[in-house]
């Protein structure tokens, strides 16, 4: 067995190394210099300082997430998702549909907007309810 894999290796040694793929030129060559590879893997460094790599990429993840953290990029994104939503429901009701379904849309509309006033009447910061309010008028000053 073994005497077929030296063959096999000498007739490998003796091809040119244009007629070999890249594996078999990496396996010569390896096996040809092994002194000359194994003084070189000694020489590299086997402990690399990835202190500003990691400072960097922690600095580039908290700012990504600072992005969708941010109040006013929330709110922006809460409006679009409503408009996107109130867009879909309008084409639902413009859509050619048989009454009844007609009608279930109706109450879930009835529903939507009964949540709405309930919602906003057990919140103090409602916009709506703020909205509403009177504004006191200074006549005398």
């Amino acid at each position: 067995m073994d005497d077929n894999n030296d063959k096999k290796n000498k007739k490998n040694d003796d091809r040119k190394i244009s007629d070999m793929d890249t594996d078999e030129i990496l396996k010569y060559l390896a096996k040809k210099e092994k002194k000359k590879v194994e003084e070189l893997l000694t020489q590299i460094p086997l402990k690399v300082d990835i202190g500003p790599q990691k400072e960097k990429a922690e600095d580039a993840f908290r700012s990504i997430i600072s992005l969708f953290f941010n109040p006013e990029i929330q709110k922006h994104f809460v409006k679009a998702g409503i408009e996107i939503l109130s867009g879909v429901e309008e084409a639902i009701k413009n859509m050619p549909m048989p009454d009844f379904v007609k009608e279930t849309m109706n109450k879930a509309s009835e529903t939507k907007d009964e949540m709405k006033k309930d919602f906003c009447d057990s919140n103090p910061d409602c916009k709506v309810k703020k909205d509403k309010k009177m504004k006191k008028i200074d006549v005398e000053g």
